[in-house]
Formats: structure tokens, C-alpha cells, sequence
């Protein structure tokens, strides 16, 4: 792993994601880039000139706050970690997506929730609005979750339609690089020849990672996980994103969304 862009709002939870992203960094020997968004002003200014001033305090401002955490981070890391910080003006998500597109980074790391957490667990928030159409892994970090080395990663899968290998491969990568076990679970009451065919398959692709596999009872992912994860310890939830129309995006909430939102623990969406 190279690259780890971390997208943040500085907002009261943000520590969490920041943490949790500077210790990943500095584990895996990768390059941490630092993104924030700032509010470009209003386009009603009275002035081209007060317009054009007022919008490079906001930036100077932005940066201020970057280069102050990257120099946090250097000091607490013993300028063992690269670090790079980049402000952009703009709507966050299209910031996020354009910097994304340009740097190629291998993960994305956000908290889960921003300056509204109790809205972010029943609506969601901005990191679970870019599941469905992110273009890199990400990672998602709750509140309250403090960086610990990754052991135990729990994979859900949906058996019901084809899985993408090449999006599994990148699973069994991120595993190798955590050198972390991984559970694998797929929910189904009674699983069909078809499901097994599937189960099998994908045990075949992770036979030289160690793993297991099985079917959970339910027909709800978040209620099934929840239930398992009373019994079972995971570091790491890992979910499959599938692709989605604008349209399907505006009308429902996906189930990788859904079970992002409520976790207790980091959720990693791998494309």
C-alpha cells in the first residue's frame, strides 16, 4: 500500500478517523494524505476584489489547520510518516471524488460520522452517501474507536448474485497486508446448490489465506452481524459494495450503507 488519503472535517468526532489513519499510515509504511474542503465564498459577494480576498482567507485559513495537524502528526510519529496535506474549495463529496480521481489513492479513510452523530446513525452521513459510487476502498471509522493492530476480519457476502473476483483478490490483499485472519459469512436461512457452489468458490480463491467460511440464519445482514458479533470478536468489518444508478442511489439505502451506519466497529468497503 502506497497511498492513504484521509478525508477530514475537523469536526468534533474527526480525531477518531484522524488517529485511526495516522497508525494505519505508520503501520503499513504508506504515504498519509490529508484532505479538507473549505467553504469557497458566497457567489452574491458585494465585490470582486472583497470576493476574491475574502476566498483566500478561507483557504489560508483551511491550510493553517492542515499544516498544524501534519506537523502533530510528524512530531508524533518522529517525521518517520510522509505526510501531505491538500485544501480545496468546494462541496466536500465532489472534492473527496476529485481527488480520488487525480491521486489514485488505494484507500480512503473518513469517520463515519461528522458534527451531528446521533443524525448520522439514523440518516447516515457523508461517508456512507460515497459508498455506492466510490471508485476506491474505504474505510470508515466510527466514534469512539481506538487503532489496535487488525486480527480478525469478518467478510459478508451475498451469494445471490455473481461476487467480482478481481474485488475479492483486493479483500485477500488487504488481509496480507493486516496479516489478519478472516471469517468469512454469508446470510441465508437455507442455503440452495447454488449458495454452496458459491461458498466453495470463494474458499478455493482464499485457500492460501487462513479463513473460514460460514452461513448465518436471517434474512437481515445488520440483525444477523449484530448477533454474531456477540459471540465473535472482529477488528475489521469488510463489505462488497455493488454498483448502483443515480437513481437507485436516491431511492434506497444500500445494505453495505445500512450496515456502515449503525457499526461499532471500522467497516471496509473494498471495490
Amino acid at each position: 500500500m502506497r497511498t492513504i488519503l484521509l478525508a477530514t472535517d475537523f469536526s468534533e468526532n474527526a480525531h477518531w478517523a484522524i488517529d485511526y489513519a495516522v497508525e494505519m499510515a505508520f503501520t503499513l509504511h504508506a504515504q498519509l494524505v490529508i484532505l479538507n474542503a473549505y467553504d469557497p465564498l458566497p457567489a452574491n459577494a458585494p465585490a470582486h476584489e472583497w470576493l476574491t480576498s475574502a476566498d483566500e482567507g478561507a483557504k489560508q485559513a483551511c491550510l493553517h489547520r492542515l499544516h498544524d495537524l501534519r506537523d502533530s502528526i510528524r512530531e508524533q510519529t518522529g517525521g518517520l510518516l510522509l505526510v501531505e496535506v491538500v485544501a480545496r474549495p468546494g462541496d466536500p463529496a465532489a472534492c473527496i471524488e476529485a481527488e480520488v480521481r487525480d491521486r489514485k489513492p488505494d484507500l480512503l479513510v473518513m469517520g463515519l460520522v461528522g458534527d451531528e452523530p446521533y443524525r448520522a446513525r439514523i440518516e447516515g452521513s457523508l461517508a456512507t452517501q460515497l459508498i455506492p459510487e466510490t471508485l476506491v476502498s474505504m474505510l470508515l471509522v466510527p466514534p469512539g474507536t481506538v487503532y489496535t493492530p487488525i486480527r480478525s476480519v469478518v467478510l459478508a457476502v451475498d451469494l445471490e448474485e455473481p461476487v467480482d473476483v478481481l474485488t475479492l483478490g483486493n479483500v485477500k490483499r488487504f488481509a496480507r497486508l493486516l496479516d489478519a485472519t478472516l471469517d468469512i459469512v454469508c446470510v441465508e436461512d437455507t442455503p440452495t446448490d447454488l449458495h454452496r457452489w458459491g461458498a466453495e468458490a470463494i474458499r478455493n480463491l482464499f485457500i492460501d489465506q487462513p479463513h473460514t467460511f460460514q452461513f448465518l440464519s436471517g434474512n437481515d445482514l445488520t440483525v444477523a452481524l449484530d448477533a454474531y458479533f456477540a459471540q465473535t470478536r472482529a477488528d475489521l468489518i469488510v463489505l462488497l459494495p455493488k454498483r448502483h444508478s443515480r437513481f437507485q442511489i436516491w431511492l434506497t439505502e444500500s445494505v453495505t450503507q445500512q450496515v456502515a451506519r449503525q457499526a461499532i466497529v471500522p467497516v471496509l468497503a473494498v471495490v
